[in-house]
């Protein structure tokens, strides 16, 4: 692309159907060129009926942070673009690097401002798509991440483009000083102890130096893997749709039919090698897929491997985990009967065993937060709410009755009964009218406890299991 406004013009058209973008401006040279770009082409004939905001984050990590904002609101009022200042928390987790810390706050931020059909433009460029290839080539990567950046996707209620992507940083330099642009620089771009960095410091310009056009080479390598990525969506999604489990007529993206998987991967005594492993890697596509689709990080060969090996061919009574981690996400696949669980523990607190052995009174108007569950409450006017009512977790041996006068049953038979996983029972309150249970988290076990609507008295709000 050459850097005018009319190329700018033909890449927006030719990727996008929208009048409305929001300009990712750090205040740094290529987002200024970005900018710039755009206030030229709102001012030409081709842009008159096009929207141009754009948006500066705060990540909070340098000293000049403020400063920098100044100077983009000033930038963004000599151009007449509107600017929003966003703050975001972008300190890492334990576990994650600095720079995936403050790209996950950016993105999740631009995410939350954009409106419905608008379009975020950002201004990577030629040079950083060769630094994303190496950088996911050194992770180990398959196809997916050495496509590295696409030219245009689906992002919040919107687009992402990157129009810049064929246009090398010395052509944006260039392009800079010819029309005099002042722009801010980030001193954490000169440390070397950042990947990204190092690479574009210390690597690319010597393998420039051997092959001088190494950037445009490895960016088009990326497109060649992007083309063969996208033919291997299309056998992944044929074999999600084949395996994936239905609940009330909707798809659980989350789970898969062990079963359905399993006759992926399953050889005749007939089938040759060449057939194993294609079913084999078959399974591995639908795997990564299945990941992906829950945007989950991906996980090593090894780790797809012991998947199949240990989960998805494991004995019927086995309970298998199968786990990884990349920064400070944490993620699980597990098995339960015929059912494949991919879990995200990101974050989830681990109760207690204080938590664990304790009962606690239940009063109306007095709801209870649980560390590592959440908020308990009774329903206004429970006339169950003049006994003692009590919340405690399962120690084991609980026995519950499905309604007065009943023989009782074992909590055990009933969670088996609901096909609640073992790792999901841990976390679902008990709710004891008296010495009667009552209710498991959001389930009522005894039905003389419900209200008209059959709905349960006591609400639990929890994100950790199932109701």
């Amino acid at each position: 692309m050459a850097v005018t406004p009319q190329s700018l013009h033909y890449h927006l058209t030719r990727l996008v159907d929208s009048q409305k973008f929001l300009i990712a401006y750090s205040g740094g040279v290529d987002s200024h060129v970005l900018l710039h770009l755009c206030y030229q082409l709102k001012n030409h004939s081709l842009g008159k009926d096009l929207f141009f905001s754009a948006v500066y984050i705060d990540h909070g990590l340098s000293p000049h942070a403020q400063k920098w904002g100044q100077h983009c609101q000033r930038v963004c009022y000599e151009l007449d673009i509107p600017l929003s200042i966003i703050e975001v928390n972008a300190q890492p987790d334990q576990g994650q690097s600095p720079e995936a810390a403050a790209r996950k706050a950016r993105y999740q931020a631009f995410h939350e401002i954009l409106t419905d059909g608008e379009c975020l433009l950002t201004a990577q460029h030629l040079d950083d798509q060769a630094e994303t290839v190496l950088l996911q080539l050194m992770r180990g990567s398959g196809t997916r991440g050495l496509s590295a950046m696409p030219e245009l996707k689906t992002f919040g209620k919107g687009l992402l483009c990157r129009p810049m992507l064929d246009v090398n940083k010395q052509t944006l330099l260039a392009y800079a000083q010819q029309h005099q642009l002042h722009w801010v620089e980030d001193e954490s771009n000169q440390e070397q102890r950042f990947d990204r960095n190092f690479l574009r410091h210390s690597i690319l310009p010597e393998l420039q130096k051997h092959w001088p056009s190494v950037q445009s080479s490895i960016a088009r390598t990326a497109r060649v893997l992007g083309e063969s990525q996208y033919l291997l969506d299309i056998m992944a999604e044929k074999d999600f749709t084949a395996t994936v489990e239905f609940e009330n007529e909707q798809q659980t993206a989350d789970k898969l039919v062990l079963n359905k998987v399993r006759e992926l991967v399953t050889l005749s005594a007939s089938q040759a090698l060449t057939d194993a492993r294609f079913n084999l890697a078959r399974v591995h596509n639908l795997l990564r897929y299945w990941i992906h689709l829950n945007d989950l990080p991906m996980p090593s060969k090894k780790i797809l491997e012991q998947v199949v090996q240990n989960i998805i061919f494991s004995s019927e009574d086995a309970s298998p985990v199968v786990c990884w981690k990349r920064d400070s996400l944490q993620c699980e696949i597990r098995k339960y009967r015929n059912t494949l669980y991919l879990i995200n523990r990101t974050g989830q607190p681990v109760i207690d065993e204080q938590v664990r052995t304790q009962t606690y009174d239940l009063k109306p108007d007095q709801p209870i937060n649980l560390p590592g569950i959440g908020m308990i409450s009774v329903e206004p006017g429970c006339e169950e709410s003049k006994q003692t009512i009590t919340v405690c977790f399962r120690q084991g041996g609980e026995r519950f009755r499905k309604f007065r006068g009943a023989a009782s049953s074992l909590l055990k038979h009933w969670f088996q009964e609901q096909g609640i996983p073992p790792w999901e029972r841990d976390y679902m309150p008990l709710i004891f009218v008296g010495d009667e249970l009552v209710q498991v988290g959001q389930y009522i076990v005894n039905k003389d406890f419900g209200n008209k609507s059959g709905k349960p008295k006591v609400f639990v709000k929890s994100d950790h299991f199932l109701a």
